[in-house]
């Protein structure tokens, strides 16, 4: 008999150093012990909550199964010796005969499956959590302002905290391209959106500082506009010209100014030239900080879906 799915070596059972028991009825009682390497497939989709099924497979030698036929005992799968691992736990074995096919002639054998689940506590301290805590501070660089001086900086280091862990978890999952690992995808575009995050930022800091003497492009204008009633900002606010306007009404309650005065300047605010390059630059920090919040969000949520209602 030979282990059929042996990786280091034919897998030969035999034992020459122990002794072979015959009772006086003529049963005979052979007991070989050896540690044996099998190979596994490995199905690393729901990583690390996966489930992996692995075989030893025991067939005969040149013997054909009209010739030797191999059977099984009612129990023949003993699990007193069994110890614990730490990263996985055994939730259930079978066993099979069945007949394999080898140089057109048939031969018996037998299949021990185990079944084994990845204990996740540590991947989930250790990868999960903090990965959704990086992904929702690459969403706060357009909570920074841009006179702060730390809004590139701060999402480049988002990004390269981003590029460390998917390579832990490229390390920590078996090389295989049979499957692709939803936790691979999720660090991917997260990844992705950390990129992004950049260029956007990039972009924003040019509009900020921009000079206030260069004339603004009708569609920044156009899309000011749009995006400013989007994130529902007041109109005050747009104009760029808040502290002026509260001046203003101040003064009136004061006999200062008169009441048309206060109307033209509000009035001013419905004018393009009120919109300014860092008015656009704030609007668009503050639709875009929306926007990847619900990004993130449909992306975890999508994530933790697969992960707790995808495993078989």
């Amino acid at each position: 008999m030979v282990v059929e799915n042996s990786i280091s070596d034919l897998g030969v059972i035999s034992d020459v150093t122990l002794p072979i028991k015959i009772d006086k009825d003529g049963t005979v009682t052979w007991t070989p012990g050896n540690v044996y390497e099998t190979s596994c497939d490995i199905d690393t989709t729901f990583y690390p909550f996966d489930k992996q099924t692995c075989s030893i497979v025991l067939t005969t030698r040149g013997y054909t199964s009209k010739e030797l036929e191999l059977a099984l005992d009612k129990k023949p799968i003993v699990l007193t010796a069994y110890q614990e691992n730490g990263e996985w736990t055994l939730l259930s074995v079978s066993y099979d005969t069945t007949l394999t096919s080898r140089d057109l002639l048939k031969y018996s054998q037998i299949t021990f499956s185990f079944t084994f689940q990845r204990r996740s506590s540590y991947h989930v301290m250790t990868t999960i959590i903090p990965m959704f805590l990086l992904a929702f501070l690459s969403c706060y660089v357009f909570k920074l302002p841009v006179d702060a001086g730390e809004k590139l900086g701060y999402c480049l280091t988002v990004l390269l905290a981003f590029a460390v862990y998917l390579t832990l978890v490229s390390d920590n999952i078996p090389t295989t391209s049979t499957t692709v690992c939803y936790l691979s995808v999720y660090l991917l575009l997260m990844l992705g959106c950390g990129v992004s995050t950049v260029l956007l930022t990039i972009h924003i800091i040019d509009l900020y500082l921009t000079p206030e003497e260069e004339k603004i492009p009708k569609y920044l204008l156009t899309l000011t506009k749009s995006l400013s009633k989007l994130v529902c900002w007041k109109h005050g606010r747009i104009c760029g010209n808040e502290n002026q306007a509260s001046v203003s009404v101040i003064n009136v309650k004061n006999g200062d100014l008169e009441p048309e005065t206060l109307k033209g300047h509000l009035e001013d605010c419905n004018k393009e030239d009120a919109i300014s390059w860092k008015i656009a630059a704030k609007v668009l920090d503050i639709f875009l900080f929306r926007v990847y919040i619900i990004l993130v969000l449909s992306l975890s949520a999508v994530f933790i879906c697969l992960m707790y209602l995808g495993p078989p």
